[in-house]
C-alpha cells in the first residue's frame, strides 16, 4: 500500500505564483519537446526519410490515442485533486477511480494500436513498440496531471528532464546498433519510468468525506475527452493525413516540419496544465472579463506570436541543419503549420480558464464545431493541397475553436456558478 505524500495545504492562485509555476512547467515540457525533436532528427539521419515519416506518424498516433481517456484523466486529476486539496477532502476514491479507468483504457488503446500500425505499413515489432508507446504516453500524461494537481510542478519538471535524457541515450544505442525496428522503445521506456516515479499517492487529507467528487470528476473527464479529440486531435491528424496522402518521401518531408511544430504546441499545453488547477473555482463566470486572466491571455498571445514568428523566419537556416535531406523542402510546410499551431496554442488559455471553472461541457461542445469544419476542410483541400491539406484543415478548425472559447470567456452563460470548491455540476455525462 502506497504512503501518502506531503503536499502544500493550498495551491496559490496569485499572478506571480501562476507565472512561476507556468515557467517551471514550460521548462519540463520544453525539455520533453526538445528531446522529441532530437529523437526524430536521429531517426531521420540514421534510418532515412521514410523511417522518419513512419516514426512521426506513430508518435502522433500515441498522442491521439491518449486523448480517448488517459490525457483527459490527467487533466481531470489536475483540477479535482487541486479542489480536494483546497477543501481538505480525501482523494483516495478519486485517485483509484481515475487510475483504474486510465489503465484499463490504455490497455484497450494499446491493443487497437497494433493493427492500425500494421495497416500503416509498419512491421510487427514496430507495431508492438507503438502499442507500448501508446500505453506509456497515456500513463505519463495521467501521472503528470496528478503531480500538477498537487502543485508538485518541480517534481514533474525534474522527471521530465531525467526521462528525456534516458530516452535519448537509449536511442543512441539503437542507432549505433542499427536496430531500426526498435526506435520507439527508448521513448516508451522513458514515459513508463516517469509514470512510475510520479504516480499519485495521495495527500495527507484522508479523514474527510469525498462528497461525490469521483462521480463529478468522471463527468468532467468525459466531456474533456471530446474537447481533446476535437482540438489536439486535429493537430495529430495532420501528420496522419500527410502519411495517407503521400506515403514515403512526401510524408517524410512533412514530418520534418511537423516535428518542429509539435514542440511549439507544447508551450500552450504546459501553461494550460498550470492554469486549470491554479484557477479551479477561483475564477467563475466569464474569466477574460477579469483583469488577471485577460492580462495572462494577452501576454501569452504576444509571447507566442514573437516565438513562433522567429521560428518561421529562421526556418530556412535551421531546418537543413536538423534534416539535411528534407530541410529545404520542409520550410514552406513548417511556416504554414506554425500559423495553425499559433492559433491552436493561444486558444488553450481561455479554454483552460473555462475548464478551471467547471465549464467542460461548453468547451467540449464548442470544440466539436471547429473539429467538424477542420476535418471537412482537410477532405475538401486534399485534391488541391495534397500533403498539406491537413495543415489547412487544422488552421481553419483551430480558428473556429479560438473564436468559440473567446466568446464563452467574455460572455457568461446560465451554467456559470460560484459554488464551494467541492461542488460542481456539469450535468449528465455524454453517452459513452
Amino acid at each position: 500500500m502506497s504512503t501518502p505524500e506531503t503536499v502544500p495545504a493550498t495551491l496559490p492562485a496569485s499572478g506571480r505564483s501562476v507565472a512561476t509555476s507556468a515557467l517551471v512547467s514550460i521548462l519540463g515540457i520544453g525539455v520533453q519537446g526538445v528531446a522529441r525533436l532530437i529523437y526524430t532528427v536521429l531517426i531521420g539521419r540514421t534510418f532515412g526519410t521514410e523511417a522518419l515519416g513512419h516514426a512521426s506518424t506513430l508518435l502522433s498516433l500515441s498522442i491521439f490515442a491518449a486523448l480517448f481517456w488517459p490525457t483527459p484523466a490527467g487533466n481531470t486529476a489536475s483540477r479535482f485533486l487541486a479542489v480536494a486539496l483546497r477543501a481538505g477532502l480525501s482523494d483516495a476514491l478519486l485517485r483509484r477511480t481515475l487510475a483504474l479507468t486510465m489503465l484499463g483504457s490504455s490497455l484497450v488503446l494499446g491493443a487497437v494500436t497494433v493493427p492500425v500500425a500494421l495497416a500503416l505499413g509498419n512491421p510487427p515489432t514496430t507495431a508492438l513498440s507503438a502499442a507500448w508507446l501508446v500505453m506509456g504516453y497515456g500513463a505519463y500524461t495521467y501521472a503528470r496531471g496528478s503531480q500538477l494537481g498537487y502543485h508538485r510542478v518541480g517534481k514533474a519538471a525534474a522527471w521530465d528532464g531525467v526521462t528525456a535524457f534516458l530516452s535519448l541515450g537509449l536511442l543512441v544505442v539503437v542507432c549505433v546498433t542499427g536496430g531500426g525496428l526498435f526506435v520507439l522503445v527508448p521513448l516508451s521506456l522513458g514515459y513508463t519510468v516517469f509514470a512510475l516515479a510520479c504516480w499519485p499517492r495521495g495527500s495527507e487529507h484522508t479523514d474527510a468525506p469525498e462528497a461525490g467528487q469521483a462521480r463529478v470528476a468522471l463527468s468532467f473527464g468525459l466531456w474533456n475527452v471530446l474537447t481533446g479529440i476535437t482540438t489536439n486531435g486535429l493537430l495529430q491528424l495532420t501528420m496522419v493525413a500527410a502519411q495517407l496522402a503521400s506515403p514515403g518521401t512526401g510524408a517524410g518531408v512533412f514530418a520534418a516540419a511537423f516535428t518542429l511544430a509539435t514542440p511549439a504546441s507544447m508551450l500552450g499545453q504546459a501553461v494550460a496544465q498550470i492554469v486549470i488547477p491554479a484557477f479551479a473555482h477561483h475564477e467563475p463566470g466569464a474569466p477574460l472579463r477579469r483583469r488577471g486572466p485577460l492580462v495572462l491571455f494577452v501576454g501569452f498571445s504576444f509571447a507566442c506570436a514573437l516565438v513562433f514568428g522567429l521560428v518561421a523566419a529562421a526556418a530556412p537556416w535551421f531546418l537543413p541543419l536538423f534534416y539535411p535531406a528534407e530541410g529545404q523542402d520542409a520550410v514552406g510546410p513548417l511556416r504554414f503549420l506554425m500559423l495553425g499551431v499559433f492559433v491552436f496554442t493561444v486558444a488553450l488559455i481561455p479554454a483552460a480558464l473555462l475548464l478551471a471553472g467547471g465549464r467542460s461541457r461548453e468547451v467540449a461542445l464548442s470544440s466539436v464545431v471547429g473539429f467538424v469544419i477542420g476535418v471537412g476542410t482537410m477532405f475538401a483541400a486534399a485534391a488541391t493541397w495534397g500533403v498539406q491539406a491537413g495543415s489547412v484543415g487544422f488552421l481553419v478548425g483551430s480558428s473556429v475553436n479560438l473564436v468559440a472559447v473567446l466568446a464563452l470567456s467574455f460572455f457568461p452563460t446560465k451554467t456559470d456558478r460560484t459554488g464551494p470548491p467541492a461542488v460542481s455540476d456539469e450535468g449528465p455525462a455524454p453517452d459513452a
